[in-house]
């Protein structure tokens, strides 16, 4: 087995092993943050294998979009871990199936599996998540493509490896304000993809107003550890993507040493601390929007976006 292999295996076996944790570190540190105890940061492993070894029920209405649904979205965030730099800052073997935007689509392709599959079940709790998830999407989409060109204009391309070594040799693009304002967007559209503050409370499960865990709400047992698991994929590699391309492009591993990734990971795990330290910071500051603001919170995040793309060709010019 090749170096690049190995590394691509164990790339993905960092974003399996550890996304988990991400989650539950962050749900202690907002506990300890209002005074309470909290779960410990290993109760995510805990739920998910305990639902693993449960067998799942199935309503008789649902179809095999249903029961295949949590296989596919948990196939394409896996997929995802093998097109973005993680703990390497040079291509590996898979990273030519898709460039950010291509990435984006993946991501998509699982939200569409999940909504399809809360309206199989004919629940009108997952009908209810599904629609608002897709209207939320269908604003989310447009924003997050623009947000990859403010990059993708800087480093003349759209392959996430060379973004990430545009910023990481050129102090100057990293304080363009196509850059910055790209960069704020981007952490407006993952708190908007996680169902953070202020879109939705990940600690609340409130039938009336939940949005992703109301698409999950019929599943159960092995089913549901699936789509618990990759809801912490989504998450671990939206928040790697913005700390390793956007914000920190540094500490990353190259294609010709294990040693130099499994050093990376230790470094992954702080910048993740760090964006983590932020959205509890904002999880436990503000409130949750008003469903009808929601629109304009994610309008806020695509002109943003947009006037950072503007901004490259005006400075350009």
């Amino acid at each position: 087995m090749s170096v690049a292999v190995a590394l691509q295996i164990l790339q993905s076996v960092v974003v399996l092993v550890f996304a988990p944790l991400y989650v539950g570190v962050l749900a202690k540190a907002e506990a300890v943050v209002a005074s309470k105890r909290g779960p410990s940061i290993f109760q995510p492993y805990w739920d998910i294998f305990k639902l693993l070894r449960k067998g799942a029920t199935v309503s008789q209405h649902s179809s095999f979009i249903y029961q295949a649904a949590p296989f596919v979205v948990f196939s394409c965030y896996l997929t995802v871990s093998v097109i973005v730099p993680i703990i390497t800052n040079n291509p590996l073997p898979l990273a030519f199936l898709a460039d950010l935007i291509g990435g984006a689509f993946v991501l998509t392709l699982a939200g569409f599996a999940t909504a399809l599959a809360a309206l199989d079940t004919g629940s009108p709790y997952g009908g209810l998540g599904a629609s608002r998830a897709t209207w939320i999407g269908s604003l989310v989409e447009p924003a997050l493509i623009i947000v990859f060109f403010t990059v993708g204009v800087l480093s003349a391309s759209d392959n996430p490896y060379l973004m990430n070594h545009v910023l990481a040799v050129s102090a100057y693009a990293r304080v363009l304000p196509t850059h910055v304002l790209g960069t704020v967007a981007f952490f407006m559209i993952i708190l908007v993809e996680n169902g953070r503050i202020p879109i939705e409370s990940p600690n609340v499960s409130n039938e009336l107003s939940m949005i992703e865990e109301g698409r999950v709400l019929e599943y159960s047992g092995r089913h549901y550890g699936l789509m618990r698991w990759a809801s912490s994929m989504k998450f671990f590699l939206m928040s790697s993507i913005f700390m390793n391309v956007f914000v920190i492009p540094w500490g990353l591993g190259n294609a010709t040493s294990i040693l130099g990734g499994v050093i990376a990971i230790p470094v992954l795990l702080g910048k993740l601390a760090l964006c983590g330290l932020l959205i509890v910071v904002i999880d436990t500051s503000f409130a949750k929007l008003r469903f009808f603001r929601i629109a304009e919170f994610l309008g806020a995040a695509f002109l943003i976006a947009l006037v950072g793309v503007v901004t490259s060709y005006v400075i350009g010019a």
